[in-house]
């Protein structure tokens, strides 16, 4: 008996520490999934976090866009407007009966200029303009001949130094460019 007593003893101390072992290594297990996922919680927030700000990110950037592409088409519908009505006004300004106008331009601005150039519409006032101030002996203006514009004239002395530009087209353009703020103003409020 008692060698079976001492097979018992072992084996009763045997799984004692079986027991403990398996015990330790239930509370290592346990504490090796807690810190997974403590881990993994973590590593899920950081990700959720950083997936929110690059969403948010990507968002703003979106808006940004669209806004600069309204932007741009909206000035690009504001300039179609402007330049319509510029050619509004030119196509205008073609149409009048300009004989006064070209006749105060000549008259204030031949001075030094010998040679005078104007639109094929605007040759036949213009030159009996010419012929009118070379009769009252005023200047020696003869016309040059026709240059593309609307409207109005050009003035050149006679070694060709000073051009003076008084077309219809010059004075529009500067015009516009002077007043586009007004303009855009009046148009667009």
């Amino acid at each position: 008996m008692g060698l079976e007593n001492v097979v018992s003893d072992i084996l009763k101390s045997a799984k004692a520490e079986v027991s403990a072992i398996g015990a330790d290594r239930d509370s290592e297990v346990s504490s090796i999934v807690e810190e997974a996922k403590r881990t993994g919680e973590r590593i899920t927030g950081e990700k959720v976090a950083s997936a929110e700000e690059e969403a948010t990110r990507i968002r703003k950037q979106e808006i940004s866009g669209a806004n600069l592409e309204v932007r741009r088409m909206m000035l690009n519908t504001r300039k179609g407007v402007l330049d319509e009505t510029q050619k509004q006004t030119a196509e205008r300004l073609h149409e009048l009966d300009t004989e006064s106008l070209l006749r105060s331009l000549v008259q204030a601005h031949s001075g030094d200029a010998t040679r005078i150039y104007s639109s094929k519409q605007d040759q036949p006032i213009v030159e009996r303009l010419c012929d009118e101030l070379l009769e009252a002996k005023l200047t020696k203006l003869e016309y040059a001949g026709n240059i593309d514009c609307i409207g109005g004239i050009v003035l050149e002395t006679e070694d060709e130094t000073v051009r003076l530009d008084y077309t219809f087209d010059t004075i529009l353009n500067e015009v516009s460019e002077r007043s586009m703020k007004q303009i855009s103003g009046i148009l667009f409020g």
